[in-house]
């Protein structure tokens, strides 16, 4: 058994770092690891996981620690510009790095099974290189992120299907199965799924982009400057009294509940609410020019940007993503996977595309693959899962919390 440790935290991504960083600097002296399963620090921004192109939402300045900034002479990445994949990775090591608890990272361990130890402490059984063992820690911070667990989807006749078929989140490393690819599909209409598109597309690949009938549709993507006033898209996010219209039913707790009741509690209020969207969906919707062309409509959302909660995405490329749709180097096609069968998808539609690889850009599980022994998992939120009531037709938001105050699942210990 190896420990016993004060504390460990599981995961380092951008949280499992504040944490392990924070936890250290309390307790300068305390025995402290960090279990990461992939190769390096970054999470989402971890170097098996960067391919070329790739970018963050976020520009420069509103993505980083408060007490590390990413200062352009180190990083040199300039105002008004989005983040490179490899310069967020090489920042996040040196944050590790810089706050002295990068050499307590313990990187290819994957912790498999969590168990209590006695009246407080905790009992790990990882996986590493060196095989399996149990570490003892008093504390347990767990940091996995959202984007651990990939959704791949089964498909009827997967076994016989002559090219690559991955999720994603193994773009970087399959990279090398995909040299000299012709024809690719990508599945998903997320950021995730344009990244990956706008990807092969550069490497000489033309594209099929499939996105499911019955799913949320493609993402809402905006420009990085938006509104007359050419504002920047990942400031605006972070204005407070911009996330007074989203609908949140634990919004009141950042002090302007009497606010948030007047924006969704009231006829009035819920006007205000509603042509605030009106005007800045308008405005997104304008400045893609969907309906100018018949592929591009095909990328227009579905739903309302009221509901967008954490999904909108910004676009981030070098050059124009719907300018390759509008030259037939993406094409968009609304179905489902029916089958697959040698080098060809076949589609619900009865439409056969022929393809030498599949990659998968459809989500993550809510569920970790972290088992959990002898613990009360619906009071902590662990593998209990209660899905949420549809609850777009709730006209308030005391309705809306007080609905969805029965499910909360809390994934913390």
């Amino acid at each position: 058994m190896e420990g016993p440790f004060d504390a460990v935290v599981v995961g380092a991504g951008w949280f499992g770092l504040a944490a392990a960083k924070a936890y250290s600097q309390l307790h300068p002296t305390a025995n402290l690891a960090v279990l990461e399963a992939a190769e390096s620090c970054g999470g989402t921004w971890s170097k098996n996981r960067l391919y070329p192109g790739l970018k963050s939402n976020n520009m420069i300045g509103t993505y980083e620690y408060p007490d590390f900034p990413m200062s352009e002479s180190v990083y040199g990445v300039k105002p008004n510009n989005h983040v490179p994949g490899a310069v967020l990775h090489r920042y996040l090591t040196d944050f590790a790095k810089h706050f002295g608890f990068f050499d307590r990272i313990q990187f290819n361990t994957a912790v498999n099974l969590v168990e209590r130890s006695g009246e407080k402490g905790w009992r790990l059984s990882v996986t590493s290189p060196a095989g399996e063992r149990v570490i003892q820690t008093e504390k347990l911070i767990l940091a996995t992120g959202l984007t651990s667990t990939p959704n791949l989807p089964t498909y009827s006749g997967a076994e016989s299907f002559s090219g690559p078929l991955f999720h994603a989140k193994d773009f970087c490393k399959r990279a090398s199965e995909l040299k000299g690819v012709k024809n690719a599909v990508v599945v998903g209409g997320a950021k995730s799924a344009f990244d990956v598109a706008y990807a092969l597309v550069q490497d000489g690949a033309q594209v099929d982009l499939i996105v499911r009938p019955n799913g949320h549709g493609p993402v809402w993507i905006a420009p990085p400057f938006v509104t007359p006033f050419k504002k920047r898209m990942d400031q605006l996010l972070n204005i407070r009294w911009m996330s007074w219209f989203s609908p949140c039913p634990w919004g009141g707790e950042d002090g302007y509940s009497g606010v948030r009741q007047f924006l969704h509690g009231t006829t009035f209020g819920r006007f205000i609410v509603d042509s605030f969207w009106k005007v800045l969906s308008g405005d997104v919707l304008s400045a893609n020019a969907y309906d100018s062309h018949p592929e591009l409509q095909k990328l227009k959302p579905w739903h309302s940007a009221f509901w967008i909660g954490s999904g909108l995405s910004i676009l981030n490329y070098d050059s124009s993503l719907f300018d390759l749709v509008k030259e037939g180097k993406i094409r968009v096609h609304i179905d489902n996977i029916d089958r697959l069968e040698g080098n060809k998808v076949f589609l619900s539609s009865g439409e056969q595309l022929e393809t030498e690889a599949i990659v998968c850009s459809t989500g993550w599980k809510k569920e970790s693959t972290i088992k959990f022994a002898g613990l009360n998992e619906e009071k902590l939120g662990l593998k209990y899962s209660c899905r949420f009531p549809y609850y777009r037709g709730i006209s308030s938001n005391r309705g809306l919390t007080k609905r969805l105050i029965n499910y909360i699942n809390f994934y913390v210990i």
